[in-house]
């Protein structure tokens, strides 16, 4: 009785014993960790193969994982303002808070070609505050490897389609090409030592030219009587350009001359009657001036109410007791021999 019991009591050992190994087996391959962690939601368009219990690495450092997609549909965000399709909630371990940044950028990537596929953060610069629990941020989609070769299999089953849709015209156009070619060939071949003595010409005319633009330099360009020539030109120049200075301040001086000849023509009695006829015209115009300048001066006055006859024109008051006192004169003229 006690060996059976003995027995069983090590059986239940061994399979407590395996469970545990089990249970830590899959806790280590899991990547179970019990650091405490911030949610952070990335919003793709396509995210790919990931999944929910997704790894998320910085560096290569396992820092938290997926945990949940949600789809969207593609509605608008009140908070972003941004179309999203998916958006993935990420558990952030709190030990690196302080290195994902506000600037992060959040991507889809695999280990290897065919590795399991997990979200990579870039952390940003440091310079940038830390990114906020509960954040919003814009993921970067993976490369659509499955669309491409889509695209690329349409390509070429379109293209395969219209070469045997077209293969008559095809057929043509390459014989047409192979004969221009071949009449190109023959063109070439029959007329070679003609060819070659058209650019033996073109390469003697090529000498010639050069040949001739050097005689050319050497004889209307660098040529010493060229030069003396250009030299005493300049030269020439420089002299009527000094000359011509004098010349116009005498030829201002003559007119000058002129005009005060021209002003003392005539006899000097009518030079004498014209000059006081002036004077008189000048001297009448100075006391109209005046006498103009005068009359504004009183009038100005007067419309100012300044003086006696300013104050009777412009002061109602004034005119008023004036009135009121010939109105009393009139009435009582006794006033006038009687005092009181």
């Amino acid at each position: 009785m006690s060996e059976e019991r003995s027995v069983e009591v090590k059986v239940g050992a061994l399979i407590l014993v395996s469970l545990a190994i089990l249970g830590g087996f899959v806790l280590v391959m899991g990547g179970l960790s019990f650091e405490k962690t911030y949610a952070v939601f990335v919003d793709f368009d396509n995210p790919g193969g990931l999944q929910s219990g997704a790894a998320v690495r910085i560096g290569g450092v396992k820092v938290g994982s997926v945990k949940d997609l949600a789809f969207l549909g593609g509605k608008i965000d009140p908070q972003t303002g941004r179309r999203v399709v998916v958006r993935a909630r990420i558990a952030i371990e709190q030990r690196v808070r302080d290195s994902v940044h506000s600037d992060a950028e959040f991507y889809v990537t695999a280990q290897g070609v065919l590795g399991e596929q997990f979200l990579a953060i870039e952390p940003g610069s440091p310079d940038r505050p830390p990114l906020g629990e509960g954040t919003i941020v814009k993921g970067i989609d993976p490369p659509r490897l499955d669309l491409f070769l889509a695209k690329a299999y349409e390509l070429l089953d379109t293209t395969v389609t219209a070469i045997k849709a077209n293969r008559e015209t095809l057929g043509e156009i390459v014989t047409n090409t192979a004969g221009l070619l071949h009449g190109l060939n023959v063109i070439v071949s029959g007329n070679r030592e003609r060819i070659d003595r058209i650019i033996a010409n073109v390469e003697e005319t090529t000498i010639e030219a050069k040949q001739l633009a050097h005689d050319a330099r050497t004889h209307y360009v660098d040529n010493p009587k060229v030069l003396a020539m250009v030299d005493h030109l300049s030269d020439l120049s420089a002299r009527l350009h000094d000359d011509s200075g004098p010349m116009l301040e005498d030829a201002r001086q003559a007119l000058a001359n002129l005009n005060r000849v021209s002003a003392t023509v005539g006899a000097p009695e009518e030079q004498a009657k014209i000059r006081k006829a002036l004077e008189d015209v000048a001297q009448l115009a100075e006391r109209a001036n005046a006498t103009a300048a005068d009359a504004q001066a009183i009038v100005t006055h007067i419309k100012k109410g300044q003086g006696t006859v300013g104050a009777l024109v412009m002061d109602e008051e004034i005119y008023d007791d004036m009135q009121e006192m010939v109105r009393d004169l009139k009435h009582n003229p006794w006033k006038f021999l009687w005092r009181e």
